[in-house]
């Protein structure tokens, strides 16, 4: 494995979390608040950060499909040109999955069609 690529797959990747974060705890907030639930407690803290945690383990999945694609295939997929799509994808599928969860939270079942 080159250690090389992983630094900068590692490298990169975790420079894009932190606004990964802001982006889908701001949308989160926004969500919480347009919803204007009666009481906030608790409960809703601990919903929070189960979410965060789980939606930074899927957050990984993009330097993890790097990672594998350098030790297993020796970059014959050559994942990291793919950066920033898997980025914008994953970012938007968790902006809205979030905001899908709020409001079944607070709302109950929510069908789309």
């Amino acid at each position: 494995m080159n250690s090389e690529l992983t630094k900068n797959s590692l490298s990169w990747w975790e420079q894009k979390r932190i606004w990964y974060n802001l982006v889908v705890l701001l949308i989160g907030v926004w969500q919480i608040v347009s919803e204007e639930p009666e009481t906030f407690g608790f409960a809703d803290i601990k919903c929070i950060i189960i979410y965060g945690i789980g939606a930074n383990i899927f957050y990984s999945s993009g330097l993890i499909l790097e990672l594998l694609d350098e030790y297993y295939f020796k970059t014959f997929f050559k994942f990291n040109r793919f950066r920033w799509l898997f980025l914008i994808l994953g970012t938007l599928f968790s902006i809205f999955f979030v905001m899908y969860a709020i409001a079944i939270y607070y709302n109950g079942p929510i069908w789309l069609w």
